[in-house]
């Protein structure tokens, strides 16, 4: 079975051969992964762990004159990596968006230092790209059914517009500009939702399986803004995005990715057509609940978390965490393993090829049942 026949039963909630896996590591630690089990790559990773049958396409944006301001690239293990940017020193540099941060010190993380949206008093004054200047490639179409005759599950991806909007912003003004001043905030959305809808309609037209929506929006205890304004502000143009978006395939699969503790906003995600979540992060949010509450509706994507049993357990606690994470999730073939996050340079290599060896070989025929919480 491909992994797009796999996950055409998943979003179907039919059971197919094995879960669908997602890997995903910092590039530090690849090397000692290699090393360990003997592999020549970093390609050859996902292959090793059956997660290689994901597809992706894109959608580029015109900023006039950034590509010849560029002078320098940063290293491609980090964050924001295996890009070309103007660096205004050794470590500070800045992207096509007009947004500032730093490589820290130890060169694992990056800071937010500035964004164009700063110090301006109203959105407007910024030169904001819209549909007509998104790079749709001639080609896009046939690049989603080369990738899927592959055997690949396509998807094409925009960033979450709360996300975008406070890198432009900085996370502290925006969160105030919810509170003190949220024509500012509906300004900045109405351009970005603009802008992502018509990237989200590109994506339909050209038959992409899937349109994702990432970025965070939750802390581990809280969602960000406060459920009441989410709903208030930001629900009511998600969902006029995918409502726009299906209309041009309406069997398209909505992916939506944040950290944090979701569960205050659990059901406005589902009724704005979100079908897959991820990554549902263990140690904030009970995985089980979300599976009884929603399951029917939406596919559980991730689960197996980073800050807990991956980088802290022992090789058989890990295990163990995925073979009960799969018999929990798995049963009506709707869910999809992945860490909750990118797996960080604090993970013990054991620790990571017990984790996908385990997935990747778990038969689904040999699954105990419906949980008796299902019943």
């Amino acid at each position: 079975m491909t992994n797009r026949e796999r996950m055409m039963k998943v979003v179907r909630h039919e059971v197919p051969d094995r879960v669908p896996i997602k890997f995903h590591t910092r590039g530090e630690i690849q090397p000692a992964l290699l090393k360990h089990l003997g592999l020549s790559g970093p390609a050859e990773l996902p292959r090793f762990f059956g997660a290689d049958g994901w597809g992706s396409v894109g959608v580029g944006i015109d900023f006039p004159g950034y590509r010849e301001r560029c002078n320098g690239r940063l290293e491609g293990h980090m964050m924001f990596g295996e890009r070309d940017y103007v660096f205004h020193d050794e470590r500070t540099f800045e992207d096509a968006w007009g947004t500032v941060r730093r490589v820290g010190t130890d060169r694992k993380l990056v800071q937010w230092v500035d964004g164009p949206l700063a110090r301006l008093d109203d959105p407007d004054d910024y030169d904001w790209p819209g549909p007509d200047r998104l790079l749709i490639p001639d080609d896009l179409a046939e690049r989603v059914r080369r990738q899927q005759a592959q055997g690949l599950w396509v998807s094409g991806g925009v960033t979450q517009p709360f996300k975008l909007a406070w890198e432009l912003r900085g996370l502290e003004n925006f969160l105030a500009d919810y509170l003190g001043n949220p024509a500012f905030v509906e300004k900045t959305y109405d351009h970005i939702y603009e802008m992502e809808t018509a990237m989200g309609v590109a994506f339909a037209r050209a038959g992409a399986d899937e349109f994702g929506i990432g970025g965070d929006i939750a802390m581990q205890d809280r969602v960000l803004m406060g459920p009441d304004r989410w709903r208030k502000i930001d629900k009511p143009r998600l969902a006029a995005m995918i409502a726009e978006v299906k209309r041009v395939k309406p069997d398209i699969q909505v992916f939506m990715h944040s950290d944090g503790d979701l569960t205050a906003i659990m059901p406005d995600l589902v009724e704005v057509g979100f079908t897959i979540i991820d990554p549902i992060q263990p140690e904030c949010m009970d995985v089980v609940e979300v599976k009884k509450r929603w399951g029917r509706r939406i596919v559980v994507h991730g689960t197996i978390g980073v800050q807990s049993t991956l980088p802290f357990g022992t090789v058989e606690e890990v295990r163990a965490e995925v073979r009960k994470r799969i018999e929990d999730m798995a049963w009506d073939g709707a869910f999809v393993l992945r860490a909750a996050n990118e797996i960080m340079y604090d993970v013990p290599v054991e620790n990571i090829v017990a984790c996908f060896e385990t997935a990747r070989d778990y038969d689904l025929s040999r699954l105990p049942g419906r949980p008796a919480w299902a019943a």
